[in-house]
């Protein structure tokens, strides 16, 4: 999922099947905790609370004006909180039990370098669609609502082209380093 615009849905689509996979597998191999035991209330709560960090990393490039800081939250805070929000986001689909492919909407063009005002309405929009679907879960539903999740994953690719870093590369680091911090005792 580059800052470029997906030449097809099927390439994105692939790419986001391939990560759900690979998420799975390290929740049973190293938590050994199927995601559906631990619940979708579970994994909900934590794409809502890591999308909140997301936003709240977004408020400081917004707000700094040293360079150096700025730098460092568009390399490495910004792109990580994106990967643990989707990381999150996959999950709770996982712990639905939901195997269907998604099929999110990569941004169409290149988003416009330092417009502010639209990378508010970007972070409102992500704000918005991952809220909505926390919401809807705390209700129970019985289906998975795909298209929620689609919003929220095509919201975050937004973001990562505003940011111009690539979604897939930064969550495939994420599901590494938590595969790392589980060996080192980090996780319960």
């Amino acid at each position: 999922m580059p800052h470029r615009s997906y030449s097809s849905r099927q390439t994105l689509s692939t790419a986001l099947a391939a990560l759900e996979r690979r998420a799975l597998a390290i929740q049973l191999k190293h938590f050994k905790i199927p995601p559906e035991a631990r619940g979708r209330l579970f994994f909900a709560l934590e794409m809502a609370g890591e999308m909140g960090e997301l936003l709240n990393d977004c408020k400081k490039f917004i707000r700094t004006t040293q360079a150096h800081r700025r730098d460092h939250q568009v390399r490495a805070r910004i792109p990580e909180e994106a990967a643990d929000t989707l990381v999150g986001l996959m999950l709770l689909k996982l712990a639905a039990g939901d195997s269907r492919t998604a099929s999110p909407a990569a941004p169409a063009a290149a988003p416009p370098q330092h417009d502010l005002a639209w990378l508010h309405n970007t972070l409102s929009t992500l704000a918005l669609r991952a809220a909505r679907l926390y919401a809807a879960e705390t209700r129970q539903p019985r289906r998975f609502n795909l298209r929620a999740y689609e919003g929220v994953v095509s919201s975050l690719l937004h973001v990562a082209a505003f940011f111009r870093f690539n979604l897939v590369r930064a969550t495939q680091r994420k599901l590494t380093a938590i595969i790392a911090k589980v060996h080192a005792g980090y996780y319960e």
